[in-house]
């Protein structure tokens, strides 16, 4: 009988492992939407170039700025493996909501680079500084100043 309850609880570990797992596979396999009101293409560069009201999503991950350009690796899948973002750029997923002047979004190491003017905000907590860059493999969020020293301010609810 204590066998037979340790294999239950073996497989049930399986199953949320895998269900996890497969759930993970495919945030990271989504497919990423870009709309501008102008697009180009650069064959000689691998780009895609998007200016006016531009939009790169995937996932509940979003970017707007002036301007996305959407850089391609030279294999033959051709797949986005970076974006970067110019002019009043705005980044949301989930749970954040970031503001700058410039970003890269590295898809490849899975990290974003938000530079200038940096506003970060999560819940009702809001901080300011002047590069921020988060780590979604990781989930470690880092936030400097070069001209002036960060700045956080934390709401808390009073509520335990």
């Amino acid at each position: 009988r204590l066998i037979l309850i340790m294999l239950k609880k073996f497989l049930h570990t399986i199953i949320l492992l895998t269900a996890f797992g497969n759930e993970f596979a495919l945030a990271e396999n989504l497919p990423i939407e870009i709309t501008a009101n102008k697009m180009e293409w650069d064959k000689s560069k691998d780009q895609a170039i998007a200016e006016g009201n531009a939009t790169a999503s995937q996932g509940e991950k979003k970017i707007t700025a002036k301007k996305i350009i959407a850089s391609l690796d030279n294999t033959s899948k051709k797949q986005i493996k970076s974006l970067h973002a110019l002019g009043e750029v705005r980044f949301t997923n989930s749970s954040e909501k970031a503001t700058g002047k410039e970003a890269f979004y590295d898809l490849v190491a899975e990290t974003i680079t938000i530079e200038g003017e940096v506003t970060l905000k999560r819940n009702d907590n809001i901080m300011l500084g002047d590069k921020l860059v988060i780590n979604f493999k990781t989930g470690l969020t880092e936030l400097s100043g070069s001209q002036k020293k960060v700045r956080m301010k934390y709401n808390s609810s009073g509520k335990e």
